[in-house]
């Protein structure tokens, strides 16, 4: 561990600090996960916990990536109002908001503000009996650590997101709303990790062309190194919430050197 990364987390602890003690929520009834805020059908698949009610529910819009019916309009709307409470308090009290990663300008990463037990229980119980069924060849059933976080899309604000990877094994991105007209997400092209460093990661790959449009209260599932991105928003404005799992157990397997299966480039890059 980096004496700078060592820094970070202790700036980190201590801002996180500071909104515990001050900060008062809005609608407190939000942080505490109850299967209230669920679909019918995503919670009934969950309760029974099967293959067959699993697969039920889900839709397989290109190999790899999958959708389903997963929160509840009110719960949508009232995370929104949470997020703009706590910005709004951030304003009042002159501190800086944490944004979500390097890419998103706008949003707030929701365990800064007490959502950090609500997103662990929602991928541990909610999110992993999927990811397990899914995506057990990149930790989806051993899933521990997460990075939660809510960004915002709106005309003069982030219109787009640029082409990436996200850091995770697993992704899960749920539409919160509102009204908005495109800025649907686009698919490109699944690389391994070595695969992601090479000179043609930046690159899309013509045999996957897939756009998706968001709708409200719906999620998204694929592997984190599922290469994404989302085209202008051209009217209104468009909230979603990301959940980044990962599973250190995953991650710290050797490396062999060759591309897994799932990788698009399927290459052997030398041992170092």
């Amino acid at each position: 561990m980096t004496k700078e990364y060592e820094l970070f987390c202790e700036m980190q602890s201590e801002y996180r600090s500071f909104v515990k003690l001050n900060y008062i929520p809005l609608h407190n009834h939000l942080y505490t996960l109850n299967e209230d805020i669920f679909a019918a059908s995503f919670l009934q698949a969950i309760q029974l916990n099967t293959r067959e009610a699993l697969q039920q529910i889900l839709h397989e819009e290109y190999p790899g990536i999958y959708s389903f019916d997963i929160l509840k309009p009110d719960f949508c709307n009232q995370l929104l109002e949470e997020v703009m409470w706590f910005e709004a308090w951030c304003e009042k009290q002159q501190i800086t908001i944490n944004r979500p990663n390097s890419m998103n300008n706008y949003g707030a990463v929701l365990d800064d503000f007490g959502f950090d037990s609500f997103l662990n229980g929602l991928m541990a119980e909610y999110i992993s009996p999927l990811s397990t069924l899914l995506f057990n060849d990149v930790g989806g059933d051993s899933l521990d650590e997460h990075h939660g976080f809510v960004v915002e899309y709106k005309m003069g604000k982030d219109e787009s997101l640029d082409f990436h990877a996200d850091d995770s094994d697993v992704t899960c991105n749920v539409c919160l709303g509102r009204e908005f007209t495109a800025g649907t997400i686009y698919f490109n092209g699944l690389l391994c990790r070595m695969c992601q460093q090479s000179s043609y990661s930046s690159f899309p790959l013509t045999q996957e062309q897939v756009e998706i449009e968001h709708k409200l209260g719906r999620a998204l599932l694929h592997r984190g190194l599922h290469r994404h991105g989302a085209y202008e928003i051209t009217s209104g404005e468009r909230y979603n919430l990301i959940l980044w799992c990962r599973s250190n157990q995953y991650r710290r397997q050797d490396n062999t050197g060759e591309c897994p299966e799932w990788c698009d480039n399927k290459v052997e890059v030398p041992k170092v």
